[in-house]
């Protein structure tokens, strides 16, 4: 079993509290489908005694088993978890299966914040109040400062695959620059992990395909894995956890002093900061135990539906403001600034609105390191397509191999975009069940 991670709000110290204000969203047609599929209860899709949500039902990977879940047993997972974590879990599940859209919907859906006017004229004057911006392209620039650190750590949010993508663009660059391991929160830290290729037992959070094929880039490219989570985390205090994950960071540097590390961690935890004295991040307490001061950079503040609740305003009011079609590192006179006046971190990647091409984001061409693939399905019960390399598929038994990509959304001509990177595939189309009603060889030149 595994419980959905929720997500760790990054708070910093700033003294507006503020939120979009958006009608509410909706679910698309593919998900509200689904959703009355499960609840007509014809057929035994989940066992409802199950009290947490799982992506591993009977030992196999289930993309669609949450949902049944999380859409059979609503009530009883709202009364338990509360509407907001509901729909913040919902969003994180819905990722999984390739619908980024839909998953930025539920994640609306899990705000309930309600903001003054006040706070938002405020924020407008905030953001209107910034002189002399300009734009670096942020993978160029953290590729330019990368020689002058020996750690890097970037965050990520939870059901936004996006930052994972922009994760994956860093990699050739950082790898030129002497970066040569890859410490990722995502790893499995348990005797029986797989970090010299890509299963479920590589970590169960690397199945989400976009981090999937962060790590079977990484190794391609040659870096070294290191899974640095505290195993026994569910038994210890969020302050011992932080503190666990920097000293296996820090381990690392004892054992090869002129190591250069790449750390893929989530939310606050990379922060140089605490915004308690309960609690020390990782980011903080490595640096003390170290002595390096990390270089520490947010992409989960300044993104569509921002992870904290002042994000979103500011996320909204600043791209009014200026226009940017990159990832993108907002500068004064050369230095970085913030713009939301976080001290947590040293950089902020402002990302721009997701482009869509047949309702998949055309950031899952991952830099032009993948292309669009149009699949026709033969049989009109298909409701999910799953593509896996051929080279997995045939090493593994089904259930254990990671898709390289996957939707349910499919285009107003009746097929399925998919982005894949040159190779031989087998693609399942499975239906509402995920049984599967045929398989297909292809070919991506």
């Amino acid at each position: 079993m595994i419980t959905i991670q929720i997500k760790r709000i990054s708070a910093f110290l700033i003294v507006f509290l503020v939120i979009v204000r958006i009608s509410p969203a909706q679910p698309n047609s593919e998900l509200k489908e689904l959703k009355t599929f499960v609840r007509k209860g014809e057929s035994n899709l989940f066992d409802s005694s199950l009290r947490q949500i799982t992506y591993m039902p009977a030992d196999n990977l289930h993309y669609l088993y949450p949902l049944y879940q999380l859409f059979g047993s609503e009530n009883e997972f709202r009364e338990k978890l509360s509407g907001s974590v509901y729909y913040d879990i919902l969003s994180q599940v819905v990722a999984r299966a390739g619908d980024y859209a839909g998953a930025l919907e539920y994640e609306q859906m899990a705000d309930t914040t309600e903001v003054s006017e006040v706070d938002r004229r405020q924020i407008f004057k905030s953001i209107q109040g910034l002189k002399n911006i300009k734009h670096s392209d942020a993978r160029r620039y953290i590729g330019f400062i990368a020689p002058h650190y020996q750690v890097i750590m970037l965050n990520q949010a939870y059901g936004k695959p996006e930052h994972c993508a922009f994760a994956i663009s860093l990699l050739d660059e950082l790898y030129k620059k002497g970066f040569r391991y890859l410490a990722m929160e995502m790893l499995n830290p348990g005797p029986d992990q797989e970090l010299g290729k890509l299963t479920y037992k590589t970590g169960l959070a690397a199945t989400e395909p976009v981090t999937g094929e962060m790590v079977r880039i990484a190794l391609d490219i040659g870096f070294k894995l290191v899974a640095y989570d505290d195993p026994a985390a569910a038994r210890h205090t969020a302050r011992e956890r932080d503190s666990i994950d920097a000293a296996n960071i820090y381990q690392v540097l004892k054992e090869d002093s002129t190591a250069k590390i790449f750390v893929y961690a989530s939310y606050g935890h990379i922060a140089e900061k605490s915004t308690s004295d309960e609690f020390v991040p990782m980011g903080m307490a490595f640096k003390k135990i170290s002595g390096i001061d990390p270089l520490t950079i947010d992409q989960t503040d300044m993104c569509e539906q921002s992870n904290f609740s002042y994000g979103k305003v500011f996320y909204e009011t600043y791209l009014q403001k200026y226009s940017i079609s990159t990832p993108s590192i907002a500068l004064t006179d050369d230095e970085p600034v913030s713009v939301t006046g976080s001290v947590l971190y040293d950089l902020t990647v402002i990302h721009p609105k997701t482009i869509y091409r047949d309702f998949r984001p055309t950031w899952l061409n991952l830099e032009n390191r993948k292309q669009p693939v149009y699949i026709k399905s033969a049989d009109k019960r298909t409701f999910l397509v799953q593509a896996y390399y051929q080279y997995e598929s045939f090493n593994s038994r089904p259930g254990q191999v990671v898709p390289a990509d996957q939707t349910y959304l499919q285009t107003s001509k009746g097929n399925y975009l998919l982005y894949l990177r040159r190779g031989k595939y087998i693609v399942i189309f499975r239906d509402m069940q995920y049984k599967t009603l045929y398989t297909q060889h292809v070919e991506v030149n």
